[in-house]
């Protein structure tokens, strides 16, 4: 798409040196509008509308279009509210096959559906506080609600998917976390598009991967620019390991300033199957190998000699579908005899690579360590760019202790004998589902931020301590948590 058919939002986007305002008394409404009216414009080029039509009456809102019903719920929305709305743009009246205003949300709701009273009342909110101010895609929400719910008390959003995403993000007084600026979270789906996540096409080109398209929208399972901000994150992380490898007492240990070499070669990646043009061989052909050995409590570099580093992945050989991508065990536990049991629900990954798929020789204990998500790449809201720590010991779950327990990045305890959900999302505030596993560049991230905060401590040879040293997550489970995001 031609970057001058775009309105310019980039002194809107909420990032870390341009916040969300927290000086208002109500949503920053202009701003909401700026990116809201800039989501709809690009989805209407994108089906290859001209932007005069879209622009030639910019009085189609919520209350020009809706009238005297719209009219009428005034006195029950915040001022604030009000002015977005006012403001909001909304495609012309009779347009055929009108796009959906993004990959997570069909539209502005109807007089008739804005007002969730059903869950404030649930939830023990004030009446009309919970407003669904999108409403849900086709497949999406469910009988009651989703879509992006805003509550008018706070001035905060989130969304949501299905039923029980209310029983994690309300009441919102308990989970402060879960709710953000609207203008947070429309940036956050600007910033999908940008990345490559997300893409818009005409309605009627069919999706790269052939799943099904919304609207314009396309789900990638990566972006070039995913793979690229995943080694930036990668840098971070042996960076800070190597700067206090520096500050010990004298070593061994130098820090050779020579060119680096591959974390792993394509010869190597060759030899065991891993598929050309996947993230997992994108990162790993990209990401610089240190000079020292433990990346992670217990979990060491993958190993450049091709045997060793077979011996190592189990599901990369396995037959599988024409869309399917394995599983890569990307950073493997020091201890060969640490495995993990991936019996029934225990098991993350897609159909191709469980036990009782199409492919009878798929293991059911695998070496503990670091993975790659698995995806079926015709699938809704999978991510190669994903990843799974598989644990050789299970949590103890949400009845042992009301304080303790390992947690998801929702605040949700980790179940009992849950072997592969530490450092998993769980309820996910921006959208989508809650299998959708977290990105391994916040992995990565949050691995920094333990080893500069002195969580963990390094030696030597990298970060010190075995793979039990993840079961600190049952007691201190703050320091083993990643921060909410999409």
């Amino acid at each position: 798409m031609d970057a001058s058919q775009l309105p310019n939002v980039s002194g809107q986007l909420v990032t870390a040196h341009n916040p969300a305002s927290t000086d208002l008394l109500g949503m920053d409404h202009a701003r909401c509008a700026a990116l809201h009216n800039y989501l709809v414009h690009y989805a209407w080029v994108a089906q290859g509308r001209e932007p005069a039509i879209l622009h030639s009456n910019t009085t189609n809102t919520f209350f020009t279009i809706h009238g005297a019903t719209a009219d009428a719920l005034r006195s029950r929305l915040d001022p604030s509210l009000t002015a977005f709305l006012t403001t909001a743009l909304i495609p012309p009246p009779n347009t055929p096959e009108p796009p959906p205003f993004f990959f997570w949300a069909s539209e502005v709701s109807n007089p008739d559906d804005i007002f969730a009273n059903w869950a404030a009342d649930l939830f023990d909110q004030p009446e009309d506080s919970l407003v669904s101010l999108y409403f849900p895609n086709v497949g999406q929400g469910g009988e009651f609600g989703g879509g992006v719910v805003y509550h008018q008390g706070c001035h905060l959003a989130a969304v949501f998917m299905h039923m029980n995403d209310y029983d994690y993000a309300l009441p919102i007084e308990k989970h402060p976390e879960l709710w953000h600026p609207l203008e947070t979270i429309l940036s956050n789906w600007i910033d999908l598009i940008h990345l490559g996540k997300i893409t818009a096409s005409p309605r009627d080109v069919p999706a790269e991967f052939g799943s099904e398209k919304i609207g314009p929208w396309e789900w990638k399972p990566y972006s070039e620019a995913q793979v690229a901000t995943c080694v930036d994150s990668w840098d971070r992380l042996c960076d800070s390991i190597e700067a206090r490898i520096a500050l010990l007492p004298a070593t061994d240990i130098a820090i050779d300033a020579a060119e680096p070499e591959q974390l792993v070669t394509p010869t190597v990646l060759d030899a065991v199957s891993v598929p050309e043009n996947c993230f997992a061989r994108s990162f790993l052909t990209r990401a610089r190998r240190p000079q020292f050995h433990y990346i992670a409590p217990g979990l060491i570099l993958p190993s450049a000699d091709a045997p060793e580093f077979a011996a190592t992945q189990p599901f990369t050989n396995l037959l599988r579908g024409p869309q399917a991508i394995p599983p890569v065990c990307l950073f493997p536990a020091a201890s060969s005899e640490s495995e993990v049991d991936l019996t029934g629900p225990l098991n993350p990954f897609c159909n191709d690579f469980r036990t009782g798929s199409a492919d009878s020789s798929v293991p059911s204990r695998v070496p503990a360590g670091v993975y790659s998500e698995s995806v079926d790449r015709s699938a809704f809201d999978n991510a190669e760019e994903g990843f799974r720590l598989l644990l050789p010991y299970g949590f103890k779950g949400d009845d042992w202790d009301a304080d303790k327990g390992a947690r998801k990045s929702d605040g949700s305890v980790i179940e009992r004998g849950e072997v592969a959900e530490l450092f998993q999302h769980g309820y996910k505030p921006f959208g989508g589902d809650y299998y959708r596993p977290q990105r391994l560049e916040r992995l990565f991230d949050h691995w920094c931020k333990l080893v500069v905060e002195g969580v963990w401590s390094v030696g030597p040879q990298g970060v010190e301590g075995g793979i039990e040293t993840f079961r600190e997550a049952d007691t201190k489970w703050k320091d083993y948590v990643i921060p909410p995001t999409w």
